[in-house]
């Protein structure tokens, strides 16, 4: 699977880095662009999981494989590697491993389970890592010795002086959306403050795992332009841009449009730059407080989208930003992403996180964005996102 998700990863660079959802790697290829058609119309053999996007499978086996501790070849069937370009050869379709008949059962009795009890995007449906943890036979027994068997009543609470009437529980009053907004507005550093980055270009450096660091620049003016240029090692630059309703990718070897869903997505990618990372919605509710390390944190809870679930969190004492995570639903489970904003420092009177780390269920695909320069309220020409001509083929010898 790691060879299959991973191919094209020089031409997939602008879309991983700038990007917020793994299973647009075609953004930097020349092929014909295509619908998200459900699994069973792309791939052979699908039994359990009709219906699923195309564009949500190998995410949704990315989960699977986490909540087991296992790799691909733990189900599926490989046939050596392909001697032109070292990539594993996957026999998908093949029913050869009786642990591939077993996860098809595993996933119906996860998704039976779930039907009967309504459960969607509700923290208490199952899921494959509610029994697994990790391991692929889930654990059944306590591991002992126990700190305490289940009937030992826990510490007794202070006795109340005599006479005196037992206080009643308090539940704090907590913030509206709005009043959360606006806390958050005045800890970045206003909206007029807000105002004079309307044109900025962001530099700095991509990090991931197995020591891909690649350098961008990210080059945006106002609400609809937006452009994302890295440089990769041993392949060259790749760009990507928004422009109005419009978008573009641009590489060595290759320059087309963007598709309808590879346009929202660096969109989305797009909106990480923007100093005000959060507006309230009629959609959003306050729910509580939550402890992220020694922070407490206000949560707002967001459906944006059918199928999405979304939560923001937002340091209860400064009010700035520190945490968004989203839930994707599948038709088995969903699919976590987690955005963590740190490093907050003063860029002419607004507070910015100068390191953003995006986690999603491949932590190949989860990378920490660290900025070295922001330059605002400069001169950015629109002709700089227009979709450039393609590159000159190369004549063959």
């Amino acid at each position: 699977m790691r060879m299959v998700v991973c191919a094209g990863l020089a031409l997939t660079a602008s879309v991983m880095i700038a990007g917020r959802c793994a299973q647009v790697s075609s953004a930097a290829l020349p092929a014909q662009q295509q619908g998200d058609k459900p699994v069973e119309q792309t791939r052979k053999n699908i039994k359990v999981l009709k219906g699923l996007p195309e564009s949500q499978l190998f995410p949704l086996m990315n989960f699977i494989s986490v909540s087991l501790g296992v790799k691909c070849g733990f189900c599926h069937v490989s046939q050596g590697k392909d001697p032109k370009t070292g990539n594993t050869n996957w026999v998908w379709e093949s029913d050869d491993k009786p642990e591939k008949n077993t996860a098809r059962q595993m996933m119906q009795m996860v998704l039976a389970l779930n039907h009967s009890q309504g459960y969607g995007l509700d923290p208490g449906a199952v899921s494959c890592y509610t029994c697994h943890r990790g391991a692929n036979r889930p654990q059944s027994q306590p591991v002992l010795p126990l700190a305490a068997s289940g009937h030992e009543a826990g510490p007794a609470p202070s006795p109340s002086p005599a006479g005196a009437p037992t206080p009643a529980p308090t539940r704090e009053a907590l913030p509206t959306v709005q009043q959360v907004f606006d806390k958050y507005v005045a800890a970045v550093g206003g909206q007029e403050a807000a105002s004079k980055f309307q044109t900025q270009v962001v530099k700095g450096t991509r990090d991931a795992s197995q020591g891909r660091s690649w350098p961008f620049e990210a080059t945006s003016n106002g609400p609809d332009k937006f452009l994302m240029v890295v440089q990769v090692p041993q392949f060259g630059t790749v760009s990507q841009a928004v422009n109005g309703g419009a978008g573009w990718v641009s590489n060595p070897r290759a320059t087309r449009a963007l598709s309808a869903s590879e346009l929202a997505e660096l969109k989305n990618a797009a909106q990480l730059f923007d100093v005000i990372k959060f507006r309230p919605t009629a959609t959003m509710r306050s729910v509580g407080r939550h402890k992220l390390g020694d922070r407490d944190a206000y949560i707002v809870v967001d459906r944006p989208s059918e199928g999405v679930s979304r939560r923001y969190y937002f340091d209860a004492q400064t009010g700035l930003l520190l945490r968004i995570t989203t839930l994707t639903d599948t038709v088995l489970s969903p699919l976590p992403e987690q955005i963590d904003f740190e490093d907050y420092r003063d860029v002419d009177g607004l507070k910015i996180p100068f390191v953003t780390r995006v986690s999603n269920i491949d932590t190949f695909n989860s990378y920490t964005r660290t900025i070295t320069e922001i330059r605002h309220g400069v001169a950015v020409q629109d002709k700089l996102f227009d979709m450039p001509p393609a590159p000159a083929s190369t004549p063959k010898p």
